[in-house]
Formats: structure tokens, C-alpha cells, sequence
């Protein structure tokens, strides 16, 4: 089970000081899910997206509470087992 994250592609200084940052998520072996590295110190919102050939039974989710920024790089997030896809993250 292993579970990895990569960035794509950063964009700075979106609004002023903050950053739009995408990448991607693989799973495999069976692996449900690990920390998403968004590359950002505060991570104020995560969008998950299902992609490739495969068909979730369930929307991966983030597995993190964003009243607050998710302080530090990693994301939490859960997914059925072996699903791919890509991630938009918006912060500072």
C-alpha cells in the first residue's frame, strides 16, 4: 500500500499573497488515502478529482477540519482503495 503526491504546477501571488497550487495522487496496492504535500504553510482550501480510467465507488475526501488553515505542508485526505486523480490546493 502506497500512497504519493506531486506537485504540477504553482502559481504565485494569485490574490495578492496567496498561491494556487496543483498536482496529483496515486494510490496503489490498495492504499486509501495519505498526506497530500501542497507544497503551501497554510492550506486554507483542498478540491480532490477523481482521474484516470478508473471508476470510484466514492469522492475522495479531505480528512481535515478548514474553520482554521491546515497548518504546515500536508493534507490528509481518503480514498477508496487504488484511486488516482488530482488536487487543487489555494493558501499562503
Amino acid at each position: 500500500m502506497a500512497f504519493a503526491s506531486a506537485i504540477i504546477k504553482r502559481f504565485r501571488g494569485v490574490l495578492g499573497r496567496y498561491s494556487l497550487v496543483i498536482g496529483t495522487f496515486t494510490n496503489t496496492g490498495g492504499g486509501i488515502g495519505g498526506d497530500v504535500n501542497t507544497g503551501l504553510n497554510h492550506c486554507h482550501f483542498l478540491k480532490l478529482v477523481v482521474g484516470g480510467a478508473a471508476v470510484s465507488a466514492d469522492e475522495p475526501v479531505v480528512n481535515a477540519d478548514f474553520s482554521t488553515p491546515v497548518y504546515g505542508k500536508a493534507v490528509p485526505i481518503v480514498t477508496t482503495g487504488d484511486v488516482d486523480g488530482f488536487w487543487i490546493a489555494f493558501g499562503t
